[in-house]
Parts: C-alpha cells; sequence; structure tokens
C-alpha cells in the first residue's frame, strides 16, 4: 500500500509540475490569413479614394466589372450588401471628416479601408500616417463596424525597391501590415499581391497595361484581381 501512494504521490507532484510550467506561446496568428465570418444581412462599405470611387464608374472599364460589382455580385446570394463611400484624391485626414455622415450613419457591419496612394504623394511620414490611420479605425470600431484593412497599391506599375516613390509606398504599407498586427484586423495586403503580380507577368517593369491604365488606376484585369483579393478575406 505503501507503493501505491508514493507511486500516486510521485505522479500527482509531477503534474503539478507541469501545470506550473509556462506553456509556449500561440503565434498570432498573420493578418493576411485573418477573415472576416460573413452572416446574412452584413453590409460592407469599401471606403476609400479613387480607385474605390473608379470601381463603379470607369470610362475604362466596363460596367459592373470594377471589383466593387464584381464582389457585390459574389456575395449577393449570401444575403449581404455591398456598398462603397470613395472620392478621388482622398487621404485618411478626408476619410476622418466624412466617417461618421458617410459611412458610420449607414451603419455597416463591415468597412474596409482602401487607401495610401495619395497619402505617399501628400509626403506624409510614417508617424502620421498611423496617428491618422488608427484614428480613422477607432471611430469606425466605435461605430459597431469591423475593419478590414489593405495597403496601397502604386503609382506607376513594376517595382524597384531603390525607387523613392517606392520607398514611399512600401514604408505606408508596413504601416499598414503593423496596425493590423497590432490591432488584431485582417490585412488585405494588396501592395504586396500586386508586387507578386507583376513579378510573374511584368519582369521588365514597364510603368502600366498590365493592372493599370495609367500606373496607378486599374483596368478590368486590375479590378478583377482586386476583388479576388478582397473576396479572399471573407468567408
Amino acid at each position: 500500500m505503501f507503493t501505491t501512494h508514493r507511486v500516486w504521490l510521485f505522479g500527482a507532484l509531477a503534474a503539478l509540475t507541469l501545470l506550473a510550467q509556462p506553456r509556449p506561446a500561440v503565434a498570432d496568428k498573420d493578418p493576411a490569413d485573418q477573415k472576416v465570418k460573413l452572416k446574412k444581412g452584413d453590409k460592407i462599405i469599401f471606403f476609400g479614394d479613387s480607385l474605390t470611387a473608379l470601381a463603379i464608374k470607369d470610362r475604362h472599364v466596363p460596367e459592373g466589372k470594377g471589383y466593387v460589382p464584381v464582389v457585390r455580385a459574389a456575395l449577393k446570394d449570401h444575403g449581404v450588401e455591398v456598398d462603397a463611400v470613395a472620392t478621388g484624391g482622398h487621404r485618411v485626414p478626408d476619410l476622418l471628416k466624412r466617417v461618421d455622415k458617410d459611412v458610420i450613419a449607414k451603419k455597416p457591419t463591415v468597412v474596409v479601408i482602401q487607401i495610401g496612394v495619395n497619402d505617399a504623394s501628400s509626403g506624409v511620414t510614417s508617424e502620421k500616417f498611423k496617428e491618422q490611420l488608427e484614428g480613422l479605425i477607432g471611430k469606425l470600431q466605435n461605430g459597431g463596424a469591423q475593419v478590414v484593412l489593405c495597403s496601397c497599391t502604386c503609382r506607376a506599375e513594376g517595382y524597384n525597391p531603390d525607387d523613392s516613390f517606392d520607398k514611399k509606398l512600401d514604408a505606408l504599407a508596413d504601416v499598414a501590415r503593423r496596425i493590423a498586427k497590432e490591432k488584431k484586423l485582417p490585412l488585405n495586403d494588396l501592395r504586396k499581391a500586386f508586387i507578386e503580380y507583376w513579378k510573374k507577368h511584368n519582369p521588365e517593369n514597364k510603368k502600366s497595361g498590365f493592372l493599370t491604365y495609367d500606373g496607378n488606376h486599374w483596368t478590368q484585369a486590375g479590378h478583377q484581381y482586386v476583388a479576388e483579393q478582397m473576396l479572399k478575406k471573407f468567408e
């Protein structure tokens, strides 16, 4: 009996020792792998600049072929409403000015922020961009929306890490990635997706004609590619 009790005691002590050991940290899920689980009745608003505004109507893109209508059509049978609020030339400060009246007032359940190229053109610092973007995200979350963040795309196609403007875009894309990680937000890393596309389809770094017609604004192929990236964020 003593032997049995001793074995039981040693076993219990060993179990307690194991429980006292710190558990291995569970790695945070990569924001690029996070998705929004949609349900019937959800309302998505794409909130951005001309890239989203022209997703509704652009003389270079056939009717209904911009990324917003493509996403809308894909989600229609799921009972999900898709809308867009966007104006050419807008930057994060512009989105902050209109977010309450033009977005939160519509009571979206999901808001996808597409912004950054105009901010890079304005010369905003990474620190200021982060502050402004976090302010916008906070307002949307306080308004009850789940936020999906996008990284910026391009002003000219192709990629040269030594180009001064590519460096600006890379810096702001890194800000979006950092915020998404810190706030545990789904990230649609369009900057990364575009660069990967060019490496495969535009190795000569031509300035337009692949995903854009002018280096910045998307062709039908560009909108279709963006729609595919957007739809990957939903399940």
